[in-house]
């Protein structure tokens, strides 16, 4: 029999590795002036329902067992502790200032269970290495539907899986349009194709770093018949923001190979770059037209888009300037939206801008979004003067990386903090363009997971 730790532990697996499918129960249609919104509407996920079991079971094993060195207050990163409690406590006040309560408690309750992912990460001990193998073998089956989907130009529904069926002919589909053809863009099983674009980045870069760890023959021929399969996917989705991303994520990984003066890992980066390029390039051939169009922005669709993301900004700005002080509430951006325009529009035409940073300061206000920055600001601050073995500081480091006076295991533990700092770095990124990483639960998960993984390397880095 299992004991309750490795109960948890593989939980904590599945819960990773089903993150994307969108299993959901619907049970509160939110509405602007009787029509349904999707940012107002209140949904139960199936890896919710798999969230609160893994946090449930973890507290029974700690009341049960004691023991100390499996789940206990990581002290090392006290400051963040107390900065999401600061960051709670706003959001919680936020709720009276909401015009649509229900909602901005949903999205406090979204939030408190993001910041429980985090608590429950820094403190239950799994393998990096079989998390980041999950994340791949996820990332790969959602590549391989993405790569079906833009092929069959076909996305079915189903409510097991939590798909949408995507029509090419109906509006509001993601596409690519010219004067001579319309093609669907890939969403996987998530609700956009820059949702799932972001994503598969993030599983690009895991696979890299671990393309410079893993020993195993079988795990290597795996992560190599993986690359260009994610590499498609990501191609498919023709997301701009999150390609952005990845070459960001990317040139930091290079420079890491690069700066470490590791033969083998310089060898192996090389590689990298030939089946990206590679892949890359034979796709941009064939598909070049589609590609020209989405890079151009100078079609009907693709300058809707741009007047669109303007317009968003236009109203974020109007939005700050009234909610400034004390924010709209959480959750609340488009009721605020809805409520300031007095030329009332369809439903689907209020949209939150796609800027994490402005949403940020339009629904908790101007000390939730200093909180908010304080903690990325922290989060660097701790990245660029870490301690690691003898040495202080990311620059002198990486510097003394080669010495053999650092063990493996240290080098190895070093790769993945380096790993994930960079994925932390893409997801800022991304909150420039884009807002699901704080509006939708998928969002709002993967953001909490990524820090807290990052801050899991933190404190294990002494």
């Amino acid at each position: 029999m299992l004991k309750l730790n490795k109960i948890i532990e593989y939980l904590f697996y599945a819960f990773v590795f089903l993150l994307p499918w969108q299993t959901k129960w619907i049970w509160h249609y939110g509405k602007l002036d009787d029509e349904v919104s999707q940012y107002l509407s209140l949904s139960l996920y199936g890896t919710e329902i798999l969230l609160f079991i893994i946090l449930a079971l973890a507290i029974i094993f700690k009341i049960k067992k004691k023991d100390e060195e499996q789940i206990t207050l990581n002290i090392r990163i006290l400051d963040f502790y107390i900065l999401l409690s600061v960051f709670s406590l706003l959001a919680l006040m936020s709720i009276f200032f909401a015009p649509d309560k229900l909602v901005a408690l949903y999205s406090l309750i979204k939030l408190l269970l993001g910041f429980a992912l985090v608590v429950f990460i820094l403190n239950f001990k799994f393998s990096f290495k079989k998390l980041g193998l999950v994340f791949i073998a996820a990332g790969l089956i959602q590549s391989l539907l993405a790569i079906y989907q833009f092929m069959t130009q076909t996305i079915w529904a189903s409510k097991w899986l939590g798909m949408a069926q995507q029509l090419i002919t109906n509006g509001g589909v993601s596409v690519v349009e010219s004067e001579t053809m319309r093609w669907l863009r890939a969403y996987g099983s998530l609700p956009h194709p820059n949702i799932l674009a972001g994503y598969l980045a993030i599983c690009l870069i895991l696979l890299i770093v671990m393309l410079f760890l893993i020993k195993n023959k079988k795990q290597q021929i795996f992560l190599w018949l993986s690359l260009p399969i994610l590499i498609a996917g990501l191609f498919f989705t023709f997301s701009k923001s999150a390609s952005i991303a990845f070459i960001i994520g990317l040139f930091f990984v290079g420079l890491l190979a690069v700066i470490t003066k590791d033969k083998n890992n310089k060898i192996i980066f090389a590689h990298i770059i030939l089946v990206i390029l590679t892949i890359s390039s034979v796709l941009i051939l064939i598909y070049q037209d589609t590609v020209i169009t989405r890079l151009q922005g100078e079609t009907r669709l693709e300058a809707r888009s741009f007047d669109e993301r303007n317009d968003y900004f236009k109203q974020a700005q109007d939005l700050a300037k009234d909610n400034f002080l004390l924010g709209g509430g959480l959750g609340n951006y488009t009721r605020a939206l809805y409520d300031y325009d007095e030329e009332k529009q369809p439903v689907w035409y209020y949209q939150p801008v796609h800027n994490v940073y402005f949403i940020v300061l339009i629904e908790m206000g101007v000390l939730g979004f200093i909180i908010f920055m304080v903690i990325i600001i922290e989060i660097f601050r701790r990245v660029y003067h870490f301690k690691f073995t003898e040495y202080s500081g990311l620059i002198k480091i990486l510097k003394n990386f080669h010495e053999k006076s650092i063990s493996q295991f240290y080098k190895n533990r070093l790769f993945w903090f380096l790993a994930y700092a960079t994925i932390f770095l893409m997801l800022l990124v991304i909150m420039v363009f884009d807002h699901y990483l704080w509006t939708l639960y998928f969002g709002i998960m993967l953001f909490w997971l990524c820090l807290g993984l990052l801050l899991k390397q933190i404190s294990l880095l002494k």
